[in-house]
């Protein structure tokens, strides 16, 4: 998951204004181009007569803004445009590596630039202009290896993140220029095409990148499956790595589209497709019947990752919809509820979605609104950019951030570690790249003995580490909650950069990275790190699938740059990263994705939809042995689709171990169990748990080896199933588990790992500072906790039978935690306030008198109820009361008990429900015993108390004298 840190970088084009010469004439000729026009028959071989005598003059002096951005789709080549020129920029490091500056002429007869568009293998742009021409760049190398400028350390400075590989020698050449009478409204690039959305007449044309002149179009109004073909587009999308689009029409439907060329497609050099047969889709967001125009759809972006589609309306807000198990069925999924996120007022006037970006892995989307500062939401529907809780309005009144008011277009850099934002300010020459960290899935969902948090930054690492924090009998502080920065060896970085994997330790005590090339690991009791000492060894090879520890080895999914092969690589912790001193190596036919450790079992699965379990023998001999393999192709219907697996065995009552399997597949959990057939082959028995699942994480029970909790956070919630594999680890059928009750807390934060030992979920939630000198927005992200006990012991004693017996046995292993009457507190005070209104009392289905008898077995048992009633309404008092007892009764048995400062409360309860005279004889009491233990400071207290319930100081003196008789 990915949050804000630190400022945003401001990112600046070079002005260069157009300015004729001294004779008052243009000295640039321009090459007069055969032009293409829609529907006519322009023959001939354009590319080869496009490059002669094409120049490109570049004059200084001030220019625009930034009019559009777009990023190829690696993320690491950006192009920017202003009115007359073209930027190329490289992201490592960030900077212009080529440019062009259009003629006066040129922008006199074809506009001033519009909007950009990178052919998918990143070796074309086009570029439209304001009067619909199509000009057409090649991206190719300055020389004629096209080799990369290195970049070398040196004494005075050292590289950064990501430079050490340098920057393409590239540059942009002028290719052809195409006339579009029709005009355009949208486009997208295919491989071999671009797809222009023309105005007049509406229709849709495919123009090849090659240059040769072979249009094909299609009208709108004969493709047949549009529901209205009155109409046009006004936004297109592209499926990454295919075909297929996303169109949105100005009746604000939206359809997913396929194109298949057909026979007739294929004839002329310049055929006209007017059947529409080519091209066939279904319309997925609109109401055929009627359609609110604030739900019209304006943007669309895909996200394969997890088969969503995402639809910005022009309402402000975006709608998600999910693949459905039939071939071109998408259905509603979930709403990011952006209005009511925002901080504004209910009757402020919407703002149109912008644009939309999804980061490589699918997890976090982008959403850039027109005049508000864009937001980034978790897959599943979690504000991580800026919190709901942030006054946007004020943030904007209070920074003078361009990118905070407004949007034109934003998208994700490679890597996803920045957030490249060009503000709403059309004169403005700089955009902006906005800072994250990200917690990557790989580290969330192993079952480990210490919190497993990891955040990576550009040049760090933050480890979330229990070695300083607070002592349990103290109450949660999340200051104690001790963030480990680890810097990352500029040596590795400037190679490796980004890092995609990173590991901890089941202890929690080392640390294992992998980036582009090889692998480091840490030592984060020594702070030192290991790296290799042959650089050519760590360029031979990329980590793929992950990283794991078993004991002191280092277990790693790997594939070899040279001949392609895939393989398993132990390293010994001890020894030096080397290729020699690899201790043990397993091939596989296709590429790992994902491997987990638990105890000596390994799990490993590989593109071809194959789950290996091995067996690792122990730490002081390693001994790889396969147990079982099996296909997950009726669970798994894409590997890219596996997010996360993981394996740990239960050891039953007659000793048999029992191995447990967790996969999450497209947002939903499975678990699987593996069946040994007669034959010697493996069956696997799965049942899905949930769906719409952004993680999950498997905890085992501080006092039970074998009693384990699911826990999932579904964007909006946290689950939590308890001992999910059946008591002492008997099996338990998954038909049964399924059914078996869950229970769901909402946590106003993003979840990062559960602390079962200590009854709280550990998180992030984003702040946004505003540095004054300068009216800087600063990111950071603030330690968060959830104390969890009393939702537990809440449901535990609403539905199980047993409830009171079973939240006991839970609750008794928490009493030492200094917060645990706090626990019980917030318990009691939540069903009173459900069940006072409706006065249920002792009757069948009230869950107040279990509560009750449940805090009557723990000493606790006066104070938690004293302190509910202190803070509650007083009008609840005389229901809670008549459950708990009368406050007279639990007044004299925190006298009996010797339990003096919270009878001092209970008095201020009397003093509220009963007369003056008998509050001041209780008091007197009280007194007495208070003399007798010598807490004087307890006496000070009641002495205080007196003096205020009577203003003429008589109770006061009374109450004194009676002591002072008492104790003559």
């Amino acid at each position: 998951m990915y949050w804000a840190t630190g400022s945003a970088r401001v990112l600046a084009v070079e002005p260069s204004a157009l300015k004729l010469s001294a004779e008052g004439e243009d000295e640039e000729l321009e090459l007069v181009l055969p032009v293409i026009t829609s529907g006519q028959d322009q023959g001939g071989d354009i590319e080869s007569n496009s490059q002669n005598g094409i120049t490109s003059r570049i004059v200084k002096g001030a220019g625009s803004g930034i009019v559009d951005m777009a990023r190829n789709e690696q993320g690491s080549l950006w192009a920017t445009i202003t009115r007359e020129s073209i930027q190329l920029w490289v992201h490592r490091p960030v900077g212009v590596i080529s440019k062009v500056v259009r003629t006066p002429k040129s922008l006199l007869d074809h506009g001033a630039n519009q909007r950009v568009l990178w052919k998918p293998d990143s070796t074309m742009l086009v570029v439209v202009t304001e009067q619909s021409f199509l000009h057409l760049y090649k991206i190719a190398p300055q020389g004629h290896d096209g080799a990369s400028y290195q970049l070398t350390n040196s004494k005075s400075y050292a590289l950064g993140p990501g430079e050490g590989v340098g920057f393409p020698d590239l540059t942009i050449k002028f290719k052809m220029t195409i006339k579009m009478d029709a005009g355009v409204s949208s486009l997208i690039g295919l491989d071999s095409d671009i797809v222009v959305a023309t105005v007049n007449p509406p229709a849709v044309q495919l123009i090849p990148w090659l240059g040769k002149v072979d249009v094909k179009t299609c009208l709108i109004r004969h493709m047949n499956f549009l529901l209205d073909k009155s109409v046009m587009i006004v936004a297109m999308s592209r499926f990454p790595k295919s075909t297929t689009q996303t169109w949105c029409m100005s009746d604000g439907k939206a359809y997913i589209v396929y194109y298949t060329p057909n026979a007739s497609d294929s004839g002329s050099p310049s055929s006209v497709s007017s059947n529409g047969e080519s091209w066939y889709g279904f319309c997925f967001h609109g109401n055929p019947e009627g359609f609110d125009k604030q739900d019209a759809g304006v943007v669309a972006a895909s996200n394969p990752e997890y088969s969503l589609l995402a639809i910005g309306t022009r309402g402000g807000d975006v709608r998600l919809f999910k693949s459905g198990e039939h071939a071109g069925q998408w259905v509603f999924s979930h709403k990011l509820a952006l209005k009511e996120s925002q901080g504004y007022a209910s009757g402020s006037p919407p703002d149109r979605i912008i644009s939309l970006a999804w980061n490589s892995d699918g997890s976090a989307l982008a959403v850039g609104q027109e005049s508000r500062c864009p937001s980034v939401w978790s897959v599943y529907g979690r504000r991580l950019f800026p919190s709901a809780s942030h006054d946007v309005p004020s943030l904007k009144n209070a920074t003078e951030d361009p990118y905070l008011q407004g949007s034109r277009a934003l998208f994700w850099s490679a890597g996803n570690m920045d957030l490249i934002v060009l503000g709403s300010d059309d004169s403005s020459s700089n955009f902006y790249a906005i800072p994250c960290a990200k917690a990557l899935p790989s580290v969330q969902n192993h079952l480990s003995s210490a919190p497993q948090c990891l955040l990576h930054l550009n040049d760090r690492l933050l480890v979330y580490t229990e070695g300083h924090r607070q002592d349990v009998s103290s109450t949660i502080n999340p200051d104690t909650f001790v963030w480990n920065n680890v810097m990352v060896p500029a040596v590795y970085l400037s190679d490796n950069w980004p890092i995609r994997y990173s590991c901890l330790s089941p202890d929690g005590h080392y640390l294992a990275i992998a980036g582009r090339r090889g692998l480091a690991h840490y030592n984060l009791h020594s702070c030192r790190w290991r790296l290799f000492g042959n650089w050519q060894q760590e360029q031979s090879f990329r980590c793929r699938g992950g990283l794991a520890w078993f004991k002191n080895i280092l277990i790693a999914g790997c594939e070899t740059i040279e001949d392609q092969k895939f393989e398993l690589r132990l390293y010994q912790r001890e020894n030096n990263l080397d290729n020699n001193d690899v201790i043990f190596t397993e091939q596989f036919e296709s590429r790992i994705t994902h491997i987990s450790v638990w105890r000596s079992s390994l799990l490993v699965y590989t593109t071809n939809n194959t789950l290996y379990c091995y067996s690792l023998g122990s730490a002081k001999r390693i001994d790889l042995q396969l147990v079982w393999k099996t296909s997950l192709q009726d669970i798994v219907e894409s590997p890219a689709l596996l997010k996360s697996v993981s394996i740990l065995t239960t050891e039953g009552h007659d000793g048999a171990e029992c191995t447990h399997i967790t996969l999450l597949v497209d947002g939903k959990i499975y678990f699987l169990r593996p069946e040994f057939l007669a034959d010697g082959n493996v069956r696997l028995s799965f049942r899905q748990i949930t769906e719409k699942a952004e993680y999950y994480w498997i905890t085992r029970s501080a006092h039970d080896a074998n009693d384990f909790s699911l826990w999932v956070f579904n964007g909006k919630t946290l689950k939590m199933w308890w001992n999910i594999f059946g008591t002492g680890g008997t099996e338990r059928s998954l038909a049964a588990f399924a059914k078996h009750n869950f229970l769901e807390m909402d946590i106003e934060f993003y979840p990062l790992a559960i602390l079962p030992e200590r009854g709280i979920v550990l998180g992030l939630e984003p702040e946004i500072a505003v540095h004054k000198p300068k009216s800087l927005a600063m990111f950071k992200m603030a330690t968060k906790t959830h104390l969890f006990l009393q939702t537990i012991l809440r449901h535990v004693l609403t539905h199980n039978i047993d409830g009171e017996w079973e939240a006991y046995e839970f609750a008794k292993h928490y009493q030492e935690l200094g917060y645990f009457g706090h626990a019980l507190e917030i318990l009691l005070h939540n069903v009173l306030e459900d069940e006072a209104e409706s006065g249920i009392g002792f009757e069948e289905g009230a869950v107040l008198p279990r509560v009750v008898s449940f805090l009557q077995q723990f000493p606790h048992y006066l104070d938690v109820i004293v302190s509910c009633a202190r803070k509650t309404e007083v009008a609840l008092w005389e229901y809670l009361f008549s459950i708990v007892g009368a406050p007279k009764d639990l007044f004299e048995r925190c006298l009996a008990a010797d339990q003096l400062k919270t009878a001092t409360s209970y008095l201020l309860i009397l003093h509220t429900l009963e007369p003056l005279q008998t509050t001041s004889q209780d008091t007197v009491r009280l007194l007495e015993k208070t003399l007798q233990a010598q807490d004087y400071e307890l006496c000070k207290e009641l002495v205080r108390f007196l003096n205020s319930i009577d203003a003429t100081g008589a109770t006061l003196q009374q109450a004194l004298s009676m002591v002072s008789v008492a104790n003559a």
